[in-house]
């Protein structure tokens, strides 16, 4: 009876049915904290909208960051155009000097007028080449034209007896220049020749102009009086000789007009007088 009355007054706590076997345990749950146990730490940070940013107003950025950079530049240039003022240098370090200071002035420049002052640049070196080579050429076209006027004139005059050759060129040479030498047809063959603008008279004693090659002028000049003393055999020679004209008898009357020339003659007994 007492044994009976015991196991009545025990009591037993009551168990949860068991997980089946091969399940996994199921966590303990824990309460969720109250406010008072509440931290700072376990607050989120208020979220906060981002403002998108306005093409002007990117502009005006981008605008304030350039001018506060050439601002520096500027001073940053000051300083070293008066350090290449001051400073002893080396050739060498004031080459570089020169590069690094360039090199600043560019970078106050915008894009296009980089490009203005490179197509400058360009422009001016293609005219220097451009003017180089159009002088040497026109050097060489001078050397090649006179070296061909004076060689055929030349040539000319020693073949004519001239006393001076280079005399002759003299006279000529301003007067000359190289043409084009036409075919039969009257086409241009690509050679050049010299032609000499000889004034000269017709048969009627009026002033003309001829152009003719430097033999023919050459010896056009040995058959006027006025260039006789240039060639051997005719006239007054060189260094105040006299020769008898070829044909042997003087013109009494054009060495009147040359009182000097009319006494060297006479001196000499060349003069014979028609009787």
């Amino acid at each position: 009876m007492l044994h009976t009355m015991f196991l009545a007054s025990v009591s037993y706590p009551a168990f949860a049915d068991p997980a089946p076997i091969g399940a996994p345990a199921t966590p303990p749950t824990s309460a969720p904290p109250t406010d008072g146990d509440a931290t700072d730490s376990d607050i989120p940070p208020p979220v906060i909208p981002k403002k998108s940013m306005s093409q002007d107003e990117v502009n005006k950025l981008l605008a304030d960051d350039r001018r506060k950079h050439q601002e520096q530049t500027k001073k940053a240039l000051t300083e070293l155009e008066s350090l290449k003022s001051k400073a002893k240098l080396t050739q060498e370090e004031r080459d570089e000097l020169d590069k690094r200071i360039q090199q600043m002035h560019n970078d106050l420049l915008t894009k296009d007028q980089l490009a203005a002052k490179e197509r400058e640049r360009l422009t001016k070196k293609h005219d220097e080449a451009v003017t180089s080579l159009s002088k040497e050429r026109d050097n060489w076209k001078d050397r090649y034209t006179n070296a061909s006027i004076r060689r055929a004139i030349t040539d000319a005059a020693a073949t004519l007896d001239a006393y001076n050759p280079a005399q002759i060129v003299a006279l000529l040479g301003v007067n000359t220049r190289l043409v084009d030498k036409l075919d039969a047809e009257g086409k241009p063959t690509g050679e050049f020749i010299p032609k000499v603008r000889f004034d000269d008279t017709d048969k009627e004693g009026k002033a003309v102009t001829l152009e003719l090659d430097p033999g023919e002028a050459v010896k056009r000049m040995k058959e006027l009086d006025q260039y006789q003393n240039l060639f051997k055999g005719t006239g007054v020679g060189g260094l105040g000789s006299n020769n008898t004209p070829k044909t042997g008898k003087m013109d009494v009357k054009k060495l009147a007009t040359d009182p000097q020339a009319y006494r060297d003659a006479r001196k000499a007994g060349k003069l014979k007088f028609d009787t």
